[in-house]
């Protein structure tokens, strides 16, 4: 199959190596044909564009803003895929890699005050960061920064800045006012990669073994202490799980392919069952069926670890996403899957960053060097369980259950609504809410107005991207019929 793209019609861009390679075109030029070449070949809707229409010269060389061209090729309902003009900073975010403070925050509009005052609750702490060196933990309430009330106007500083001092403040048990604590916390960012993995214990409760873990964000790295935690949890006896995806909003789809093949039954690891079924675009879908490939994932060998598991609680929220999700999905129709919490974000489809590099290849890097720091995060398929379902809307829990968002317990606390209610189902007793479950006060607005420097719209301030696995292949092997 032959993309139109790389035809020679006329008025169209003649390929001095069938393909891609374009060498009579600008810096500009060669950029935006990167960016045709890219959606043309392995954009999961890449079938609602006339491709026609972008083999021409002026077209490529006319567009100076990429980022706007790249946007006229996105679908209505993309929400993820976007381009970045810093190819290297964005596989840093895919690999949990910033310059941060280590904390994760929800904002909110100070509820006591007809102002534009804001307030940040602190909803996790990275371990071995700056903001868990100082003392600061999950559930803080951050009121003052550098001296001054948080407003509207100055709160992206919280995440955005290279230091800065805070003060904290406790709710009081009416919730009608915040008292200011009197310690100033001072932290200076760091490069540092972010440990997902944020809290873990086993819980023995009535002669059962409970393993939780706190887990927020499917990262290569983390691999190796998934499987030593579940080791731990298996010698130790451990016959349930609780897994807390409530602030994981993905990672690497080979990491969640790992996590979810340690948690399935014995059965379906040993017989490399399907664990995902993939739906790739037209083009790329075919060169698979040309190539005797099946587009699903399996469950892969971790028998030396596998928990075969009948039964398991996940925790979610509206930050639970992408490979998130397809643990939830490929694990459903497996076993009996208990999700509690919110319903998660809906993101269906899984995406690889996509560099000229991967493109095109190290033996043209001379065509490419005066635009290979530009890239791109590209949605490329779409997942379900071998049940089917593309899940749109999100993945509704089994039970309902909010978090106290100014109350905020440790996580593996058993006060914790969510982990409370999990303990209950397996204990099989009936939960007894802790609080009075009074309204939540909505979150502030946290994707604030994103900078066209920034080169890609990423959820704002630490919602990780979620970077789902494919073979990136060079565009001339799907494009050339051999």
């Amino acid at each position: 199959m032959v993309l139109a793209v790389s035809g020679c019609t006329e008025g169209s861009v003649a390929d001095s190596v069938p393909g891609f390679i374009s060498n009579d075109l600008s810096v500009t030029g060669r950029t935006n044909k990167f960016i045709v070449d890219a959606v043309s070949s392995y954009y999961l809707w890449e079938s609602e564009t006339n491709w026609n229409s972008y083999d021409k010269r002026d077209v490529l060389e006319s567009n100076n803003d990429h980022w706007k061209f790249f946007d006229t090729f996105k679908y209505k309902d993309d929400k993820w895929s976007g381009l970045t003009n810093d190819i290297d900073g964005l596989f840093n975010i895919a690999n949990n890699i910033a310059t941060t403070y280590g904390y994760n925050l929800s904002f909110y509009k100070y509820p006591f005050a007809n102002n534009n005052e804001v307030i940040a609750v602190i909803l996790y702490v990275v371990p071995g960061s700056p903001a868990y060196n100082t003392g600061l933990k999950r559930g803080d309430i951050i009121v003052e920064m550098n001296g001054r009330k948080i407003t509207v106007d100055n709160y992206a500083s919280l995440v955005e800045s290279s230091s800065l001092s805070l003060r904290c403040g406790v709710m009081n048990n009416e919730m009608t006012t915040i008292d200011i604590l009197p310690e100033t916390k001072h932290l200076t960012a760091v490069q540092m990669y972010e440990d997902p993995i944020n809290a873990y214990r086993i819980i023995e409760k009535e002669g059962k073994k409970i393993g939780y873990l706190c887990y927020t964000g499917y990262q290569i790295e983390s691999e190796k202490e998934l499987i030593r935690i579940f080791t731990e949890f298996k010698s130790s006896g451990v016959s349930e799980v609780v897994l807390d995806l409530r602030y994981n909003s993905g990672g690497y789809a080979q990491t969640a392919q790992v996590l979810s093949s340690i948690l399935a039954p014995e059965t379906d690891v040993r017989n490399k069952h399907i664990y995902i079924v993939h739906e790739y675009n037209r083009l790329y879908g075919a060169y698979l069926e040309s190539n005797g490939i099946a587009p699903n994932e399996l469950f892969i060998d971790t028998l030396s670890v596998n928990m075969d598991l009948k039964r398991l609680y996940i925790l979610t929220s509206d930050m639970t996403a992408s490979a998130s999700e397809a643990t939830i999905v490929g694990l459903k129709s497996r076993l009996k899957l208990i999700q509690i919490g919110g319903t998660t974000m809906g993101k269906y489809c899984g995406g690889v960053l996509l560099s000229p590099k991967e493109m095109y290849g190290d033996e043209y890097k001379s065509y490419y060097s005066n635009f290979s720091n530009w890239g791109m995060y590209i949605m490329v398929y779409r997942f379900a369980g071998i049940d089917g379902g593309w899940f749109i809307n999100g993945l509704a829990p089994n039970i309902i259950a909010d978090e106290y968002r100014y109350d905020l317990k440790p996580f593996g606390d058993e006060d914790d609504p969510l982990l409370g209610r999990a303990l209950a189902d397996i204990l099989n007793k009936p939960y007894v809410e802790k609080r009075s479950g009074e309204e939540q006060p909505k979150p502030f607005a946290i994707l604030p107005e994103t900078k066209p420097e920034r080169g890609m719209i990423v959820t704002f301030p630490t919602q990780r991207l979620g970077i789902d696995g494919m073979v990136i292949l060079p565009r001339k092997a799907i494009n050339s019929p051999e």
